[in-house]
């Protein structure tokens, strides 16, 4: 039997851990996907945002499989232009703690799922200069094998 998709499930204990970190005074965001905002708000420039997932069935189990699955979040900071303005230093930060609030995740008890061990990745930062802003971007992977 293949157990609940635990997506949903994932994106939440993540959203629950990370939103609204104060990281060096200031409120970091977190989005699913996209950035949304109210009309009457400036888009922020600092967020992290949950992107792509997978998951694959391992059926080492016969009795029930379990999940391997994983998540990509994006680190993102910008600065706008004119000048060299911003680093990779709040970008660092952020991603410092993304990293310890989501050390040791727990989904919903109401999913039925539970993470027997998680694993996270670190991939190459994104670094994008436009004529209108200098974008700071890391990325983190979590893995966890899912029961």
């Amino acid at each position: 039997m293949i157990k609940t998709l635990p997506d949903k499930w994932v994106r939440k204990a993540v959203y629950t851990a990370i939103n609204n970190i104060v990281v060096d005074t200031l409120i970091i965001p977190c989005f699913d996907t996209m950035v949304t905002r109210n009309v009457n708000t400036d888009m922020p420039q600092h967020y992290v945002l949950m992107t792509s997932q997978s998951n694959e069935v391992d059926k080492d189990n016969k009795c029930e499989y379990n999940w391997e699955s994983q998540i990509l979040l994006d680190v993102f900071t910008s600065y706008d232009l004119p000048g060299n303005p911003g680093s990779r230093l709040l970008a660092d930060d952020i991603l410092d703690a993304v990293r310890a609030a989501v050390n040791s995740l727990t989904l919903d008890v109401a999913s039925g799922l539970t993470i027997l061990n998680e694993r996270l990745s670190f991939p190459s930062d994104i670094t994008t200069t436009t004529n209108k802003e200098n974008v700071f971007r890391k990325l983190m992977r979590i893995e966890m094998y899912i029961v």
